[in-house]
């Protein structure tokens, strides 16, 4: 695991919620906004950072719905800050 990713995850107020949120289920950008209670502007932001970070993925569907995931790096970090 990468030591700059972990400092990174808890460096955001809504980084380590987004992946406490998507451990166990996968859910659209609005059904997470909505959990969160963030905007979905600032969600769409938080979540394209974490993709680009590998912390969480996404995949598409035909009608253009968003499903986001975590992945196993994000799980990894998720452990670690429950240590």
């Amino acid at each position: 695991m990468n030591l700059s990713d972990l400092n990174w995850v808890k460096d955001g107020k809504y980084r380590i919620l987004v992946l406490e949120t998507l451990e166990n289920k996968n859910l659209i950008s609005s059904e997470i906004a909505n959990e969160l209670d963030i905007n979905r502007a600032s969600m769409s932001r938080i979540l394209t950072l974490m993709t680009d970070k590998g912390l969480i993925s996404q995949t598409k569907s035909n009608s253009r719905t968003v499903t986001y995931s975590i992945t196993k790096k994000g799980k990894e970090i998720l452990q670690e800050m429950m240590k």
